[in-house]
């Protein structure tokens, strides 16, 4: 397996290295967590620029940021610190919300007040390592390292679950995801995610329901984020489980999912292909 991804990636893991400037417009909150850094050599492929019909819905929205920031929910008064939302409504996440719609104006500014709004009552930046404790202890999922285009990998591995709780699973994968955008590099907005099913069975399934959350979070309030998503050496249980909930995946999304055998042999899922980020 290490051969494979040493092809598909193209790196080494990076080192955890604090970092003075963060990527992201709220990672300010964070300034006491180590990010990991790409390693020298590294090109990142960044966001292409916005074509004219795109910069235009831009701009409209932009004129229209203090209606979209008016009457948010409010945060309670705890000692974790509040999400900046004026900061966080910058012109490249709008562009990012333009695209997952593409283009419709009307569209866009939904979903920015509906993730605004998420992000607000949900509070992504008020999850704390220590609250993550047990989530973290068997190592199922985290941030580690970056593929050839400066995009950061997340690592995820079914088979370690430890808990029972699908909420305490879902804040686990949101805090996952906000400290991969934290991680990435100027110019990078994607991620690459690789799920080693290999030891998968159905004792690790989730409950469809979770399953579904998990989802549309991924999809309403991280758009335009996945890259690739590389499902490494899935058995039938995980393929069956696969094809459940696979009517509710975005079309986009499911496009970029990829079962891949390190083997080099044939995977046992649908339209399965083996490719590079």
């Amino acid at each position: 397996m290490s051969g494979f991804f040493s092809g598909l990636f193209g790196t080494r893991a990076a080192t955890a290295e604090a970092v003075e400037k963060p990527g992201a417009a709220d990672s300010v909150i964070y300034d006491t967590i180590p990010r990991l850094v790409p390693l020298p050599g590294i090109h990142v492929d960044p966001i292409p620029g916005a074509t004219a019909e795109e910069q235009a819905v831009v701009d409209a929205i932009s004129g229209q940021r203090d209606e979209l920031l008016r009457d948010l929910p409010l945060e309670p008064s705890d000692a974790t610190a509040l999400f900046d939302a004026d900061k966080w409504l910058d012109a490249q996440n709008i562009l990012i919300y333009v695209r997952s719609t593409k283009g419709d104006k009307a569209s866009a500014l939904k979903s920015l007040r509906r993730t605004l709004e998420w992000r607000r009552t949900y509070r992504p930046h008020a999850i704390t390592p220590e609250s993550m404790r047990t989530e973290a202890s068997t190592g199922k999922q985290y941030v580690n390292g970056f593929d050839r285009g400066g995009r950061p990998i997340v690592y995820m591995y079914p088979h370690r679950q430890n808990t029972k709780d699908p909420q305490g699973n879902l804040k686990w994968v949101v805090y996952t995801m906000d400290q991969a955008i934290r991680s990435m590099p100027p110019g990078a907005t994607k991620i690459t995610i690789v799920i080693d099913v290999s030891k998968y069975t159905m004792a690790h399934a989730v409950p469809l329901s979770t399953a579904r959350e998990f989802l549309h979070i991924l999809e309403a309030h991280y758009p335009e984020r996945l890259h690739k998503a590389f499902v490494v050496s899935p058995p039938i249980y995980f393929v069956m489980f696969y094809h459940i909930i696979a009517p509710f995946i975005d079309p986009i999304t499911k496009a970029k999912i990829a079962f891949v055998d390190p083997t080099g042999g044939k995977t046992s899922g649908t339209n399965a292909k083996s490719e590079g980020p």
